[in-house]
């Protein structure tokens, strides 16, 4: 299908208000989500609804009812939310900070990558949005934007450090703007808000990701920051709230406004996170995969209607992290199953269901026996996802035509798996959840074996040596391991909070007091899911929720394949995902291993990812109960 004629089919669909009397909101095969105790939202003159790290998940969580809401649902939330702010005189702005490609069947598996995507997200009105990584790993991708996301956001797109290489004229321009100031509807509050994305540096050469420590310093920002007509500098952005390029431009403009108000969001460790700079500063990261819909709320703000903040008088700040399911939206809304769902979200929650069908994203291939997780058991374990990899899947799997008679050890980052997989049908969608990667394979022939398991040793356990030399590397030293574990890869960020996942603690600690207070408040059955501590403490989760453990998992795995019985062979093929090239080669030096990957290094395994790899195993070896596949 072609960019027209699915635009002309979504405007068809949703100008048709036939259709709602036969579709009910979110997916059909959506499971219902379970009662649970909430906690309120605090309003206040300025409220706001985040997503980001969405990843394509529009259509919700199939598989778990605490997240089985879709965009549909999503877009009649804030319609009844902006309504409940226009009746008490308050405002809310709607803000997405990127990656919103990537991770999904929706947007996966279309050709081109997200046509089906692209006309679903417009539908949701959002204020203020920017790009994340994911929107610039490809030229096709971040074109897709230039031409497609930003136009349908109507000057609401925000590129404060990225600027993109224009096809016609042929030379680099702002991918959007750079900042926006405007005034907010029925407070007047004055906001100026940029759009950041952290210092990416895999990005496509047809973008540019300028610094943000370099950013900060260029006249237009030092000019907007000295704007004294402002109520609230808003920072949105692809960024981590705890991070060094936060860090700056926080400081950048305290250095000037000591007093105004700054809210930042972020995004790209997947977490719930909240952070207080100061009293007047507060960053907000949301979740990720549609699994969190970010509220935040400040009151005390100066206006331009109102009299001015006395001195000294810090606003109020509040958040909450919303499980995105219906159950939370009826809720927050104070509304019900027959009076919250708008026609217009219904229609939406339709498109989806009908791009789906089109995709055949419920096509069955197998059956998982048996739930594998990322991290809620320990690796190595036979229901861990990377212990069956390396275990059940490389070894048959990983064989290159030309190198049939030649061992090979495999090295796969942890961080080229996205997803638990769940017990049950493994659908078209699940091989782009678990890895939406088009990564491919690399090796170098003929390796010494002991120097091959030094190098993922290096990977792995000397994370000093990566951090020392990641100036030659060019890439962020921790992104080898799921986004996730990120966020506690450094002393600093470990030492701030414990909201990596859900119940990051340890006996006797101040979350395990707090846990150990909600079964007394609420209960033994909670449902396990979230239990986030934050900078403002254990209470922001809408949702109570019992925890979920979290194990680490190491940056890498690896996996021997030999065609012969022997567990020591002299020399192996180094294969290795392709994407952590510059890390490989960065271990082999640390492991005398005289090679130069750009002259030594071969494809491995042609036209060969290791989604397509899953999927090939998963159609041979998880036979559905019925004998199907």
């Amino acid at each position: 299908m072609t960019h027209t004629s699915f635009a002309a089919a979504v405007v068809l669909l949703l100008s048709s208000s036939s259709f709602t009397s036969i579709v009910s909101a979110g997916q059909p095969s959506a499971p219902d989500p379970i009662a649970a105790p909430l906690r309120d939202l605090e309003w206040g003159q300025l409220n706001f609804l985040h997503t980001t790290d969405t990843h394509g998940w529009l259509a919700g969580h199939l598989q778990e009812p605490s997240y089985a809401a879709d965009w549909g649902d999503y877009i009649s939330f804030a319609a009844r939310m902006r309504d409940k702010a226009q009746q008490d005189g308050s405002d809310l702005l709607v803000i997405d900070t990127g990656d919103r490609v990537e991770g999904n069947g929706l947007y996966d598996s279309s050709e081109p990558k997200g046509v089906y995507l692209s006309g679903i997200l417009r539908e949701q009105h959002i204020d203020l949005l920017s790009s994340g990584n994911h929107e610039l790993y490809n030229r096709t991708t971040s074109q897709a934007e230039f031409f497609t996301t930003i136009p349908n956001f109507r000057g609401n797109y925000l590129a404060s450090n990225i600027d993109i290489l224009h096809p016609a004229l042929n030379e680099f321009v702002p991918l959007a703007p750079r900042f926006k100031k405007f005034t907010t509807q029925n407070q007047g509050i004055r906001i100026i808000a940029f759009g950041f994305l952290f210092n990416f540096m895999k990005n496509d050469n047809n973008t540019i990701v300028r610094s943000v420590e370099q950013t900060i310093k260029e006249s237009w920002f030092q000019e907007a920051i000295r704007d004294k007509d402002v109520d609230l500098f808003l920072v949105i952005g692809h960024v981590p709230v705890r991070s060094v390029e936060y860090d700056a431009v926080y400081r950048e403009i305290r250095a000037i406004r000591w007093d105004t108000p700054i809210q930042f969001f972020g995004g790209h460790y997947h977490i719930r996170d909240y952070v207080r700079y100061d009293s007047n500063a507060y960053g907000l990261a949301s979740g990720r995969f549609m699994e969190t819909i970010g509220f935040l709320s400040i009151d005390g703000l100066s206006t331009s209607k109102h009299h001015i903040r006395p001195a000294l008088a810090a606003p109020k700040f509040s958040r909450k992290y919303i499980d995105n399911n219906l159950f939370s939206f009826y809720h927050h809304t104070g509304l019900d199953e027959g009076t919250f769902h708008t026609e217009h979200g219904r229609n939406v929650s339709l498109l989806i269901q009908q791009s789906r069908s089109a995709l055949k994203l419920d096509k069955i291939h197998g059956c998982a026996p048996r739930d594998l997780w990322m991290s809620r058991v320990k690796y190595p374990h036979e229901n861990n996802i990377y212990t069956w990899l390396e275990e059940e899947v490389l070894p048959v799997s990983l064989k290159d035509d030309s190198r049939i008679e030649k061992p090979a050890l495999a090295i796969i980052n942890t961080g080229a798996i996205r997803f638990d997989i769940f017990r049950g049908p493994f659908t078209q969608d699940t091989t782009y959840i678990i890895s939406p990667f088009s990564s491919g394979f690399r090796y170098v022939k003929d390796v010494p074996y002991h120097k091959a398991k030094f190098v993922v040793e290096v990977l792995n356990k000397q994370p000093q040596i990566l951090t020392e030399q990641r100036q030659h590397v060019g890439l962020p030293t921790w992104s080898l391991a799921p986004p996730e574990q990120i966020a506690h890869a450094d002393d600093t960020a470990a030492n701030r909070g414990e909201g990596l996942r859900p119940a990051w603690y340890a006996p006797g600690s101040l979350i395990d007091q707090a846990l150990l207070s909600m079964k007394d408040s609420f209960g033994p059955n909670l449902i396990p899911g979230y239990t986030t501590t934050d900078d403002a403490g254990t209470d922001g989760d809408d949702t109570v929720h019992s925890p979920l453990t979290f194990y680490r998992v190491p940056n890498c795995i690896q996996s021997l394949v030999s065609p012969t019985a022997s567990d020591q062979p002299e020399t192996v093929d180094l294969v290795y995902i392709d994407f952590i090239e510059p890390y490989v080669a960065l271990a082999a030096k640390f492991a005398n291993l005289d090679v130069d990957f750009k002259r030594d290094s071969d494809v491995y395994m042609p036209s060969t990812s290791l989604t397509s790899l899953i999927l090939n195993w998963v159609k041979t070896n998880w036979v559905c109960e019925d004998g199907s596949l």
